[in-house]
Formats: structure tokens, sequence, C-alpha cells
């Protein structure tokens, strides 16, 4: 084989794609790969690597116990996963948030009341800082990471309407990790005593016009920007919120 092919096929994304989808069907998401979306600010098509999607039943509840007599209701629960191979180290620059009820993506369901009964159980509801800028050789690769989970989910989200909560991904492998810049001057000493870290979130503003009603919109959005390690850890933190918010649902249908 060819030595610049046999290059592409080890650094290949795709690589990284078969390990994600191997993990997620394992912990019964229905996968989609490499679903299209139309891209408004470019006017054409584009790729989304992964779409997962988990069916969440429940019922409602008398007094903590399930009703005899019951029918099945359920919400969707969404992941739109972008896969990076990163060549070369990234760093962000961390600064405080307080918009993460904000970030949290739903459709649905009235999303004040959901996270007020679950508490503080949702994991951008934890977080204190989050990632806005970064530095790295790689700006176009690290800037399409961020943003194509966040355009398809925004396309998806308004074209199909689903009940559900929503999450944007980033995913990637190359690199062990990125260095999070706390505070806004940095020294070469501070820089060298840096550790990698394997999972941060990244908080950014979308402006996007929706497909459907063709009106501007522009919403806040939390990604998930980890390590393929970290994947299971990420997809263990979903399954609890989405069980507090089944379990909430089901109180409400029953008026508890």
């Amino acid at each position: 084989m060819d030595t610049r092919l046999k290059k592409i096929i080890l650094e290949s994304g795709n690589n990284l794609h078969l390990e994600v989808v191997k993990t997620l069907e394992e912990k019964d998401w229905q996968v989609d790969l490499s679903a299209y979306y139309y891209d408004d600010t470019a006017n054409k098509p584009r790729e989304i690597d992964i779409v997962a999607r988990k069916k969440i039943r429940y019922i409602p509840s008398q007094r903590g116990k399930p009703i005899t007599d019951w029918r099945p209701y359920t919400f969707q629960v969404f992941l739109f996963i972008e896969c990076k191979y990163f060549k070369n180290e990234i760093a962000f620059r961390i600064h405080p948030t307080t918009r993460n009820k904000e970030a949290v993506a739903c459709e649905g369901m009235n999303k004040d009341e959901v996270l007020e009964d679950v508490g503080n159980l949702h994991h951008y509801l934890k977080v204190s800082s989050i990632a806005q800028l970064y530095d790295t050789i790689d700006q176009d690769a690290v800037f399409n990471a961020i943003t194509q989970p966040v355009k398809s989910l925004t396309f998806f989200k308004d074209r199909q309407g689903a009940q559900g909560l929503y999450y944007p991904i980033t995913i990637y492998s190359g690199i062990d990790g990125v260095y999070a810049l706390h505070g806004k001057k940095q020294t070469e000493e501070n820089l060298d005593a840096l550790k990698l870290e394997d999972y941060t979130i990244v908080g950014l503003d979308y402006s996007y016009r929706s497909p459907v009603s063709q009106q501007l919109r522009t919403n806040y959005f939390f990604v998930d920007f980890l390590h393929k390690d970290r994947l299971s850890d990420l997809l263990k933190t979903i399954d609890n919120e989405t069980q507090a918010v089944a379990s909430h649902l089901g109180k409400a249908l029953s008026g508890n």
C-alpha cells in the first residue's frame, strides 16, 4: 500500500467513528452514521459524523407507585457527535459562566420545571467555568469540531421537533488531552506546569436560521469536548440525567 494512503488510514477519523459507534451500541443507543443537514451559513449540505438516539419510557405514578392501568409515555435523547483526530495540541481559555440552564437544549417540555425538579443532577448545572476561546495550530479543525454538533442539533431539533433532550458532543483522539488556561495572563513557567485534561465543556453563542420558520435565532450551547476514553463516563452521566427527567415527567402526569 502507498505510504501516503496508509498514513491517511491510520490517522483517519473513521477509525474513531467505528470505536465510538461500538461503545454507543453496547450501551443500547441507536446510531446513525454520516447524517446530513443543511448549513444555512454556507448554503450547502454538511455531514455530522454520528447521531445517536435512545427512547426513554416513563409512566404516571401515584404516591411513588406506578398506576396499574397505564400506557407508555416516551421522550427521546439525542447525541450529535463530531469525531476528530487532532495532530497538534490545543489550549482552551477558561472563563466563569452563569448560563448553565440556558445551555440545556430540550424540546416539548418545560425546561425550567424539569431542571428545578431534578435539582443539580444535570451536569451542565454543576459547571462554574467553561472553555470559550482556544489557541492551537489547527484553528479550523477545532472550530469545526465545536460547531458541527451544534449546527446539526439545531437543524434536526427544528425539523423533527421530537420531545426530548439534545446534546452536542465532540470526541477526539490523536492527542491525550487539552490544556486549560485559567486567568487572563499566562507566563512561560505557568504554561510548562500545565497538565493535560481529557474532558472540558465549551460554551458558545450560535445564530442560525430555522429551517422550518426561516426566522433568525440565537441560542447558547455547551459542547462536551472529550477524549474517546471518557465516552463511557459521559454516557453514564447522560443516562442518569434522563432517568431523573423520566421520573419527573411521571410524577407530573399523576399530579404529584
